[in-house]
């Protein structure tokens, strides 16, 4: 299936020019900062190494999920930024799974290193991102998606979950 965009949707608000990753990074660094600040245990030290296989696991898993999104997008010539207008709707590679497979990946990557380096502040500060995501990020993307791609992403988007 091949889409072009119909229309041009309105202007990006500010939260949602400021991009996602610069939000992630603001929460992980607040964390880490919390976590310097006022020592949280993350676990008993016996099940540590358990946790830092699992954040590998996690982080790696996130880190493959962006390439292969991004690789989609390069691949169609369309952009990742969601202030811009996209050129091109994409449903193949992991949009078959998920409509945001690139917030996916930086959520498990988030969740990943902040097991990995043992930061549990970081992980109760996660919601942020997250509901920024959800309710700002999220909700403008498929606005401007809506308004390009009319009636092929209205199906796309009852066919495919907004994360899993």
């Amino acid at each position: 299936m091949v889409s072009e965009p119909m229309d041009v949707a309105p202007r990006a608000p500010l939260l949602v020019r400021s991009t996602s990753p610069v939000q992630c990074i603001l929460a992980f660094a607040a964390g880490a900062g919390l976590q310097h600040a006022f020592g949280l245990p993350l676990a008993p030290e016996d099940s540590r190494a358990a946790l830092h296989l699992l954040g590998t696991v996690l982080a790696d898993a996130g880190l493959v999920l962006a390439v292969w999104a991004f690789a989609l997008f390069a691949r169609r010539r369309t952009t990742i930024i969601p202030a811009h207008t996209p050129a091109r709707l994409i449903v193949r590679g992991p949009f078959r799974w998920t409509r945001n497979p690139i917030y996916l990946a930086q959520v498990l990557a988030y969740i990943g290193l902040a097991l990995m380096l043992d930061l549990p502040w970081a992980l109760l500060l996660l919601p942020l991102p997250v509901l920024a995501l959800q309710y700002a990020i999220i909700p403008f993307e498929e606005a401007r998606l809506r308004a390009c791609f009319g009636a092929d992403y209205e199906r796309y988007r009852t066919s495919v979950p907004r994360w899993l």
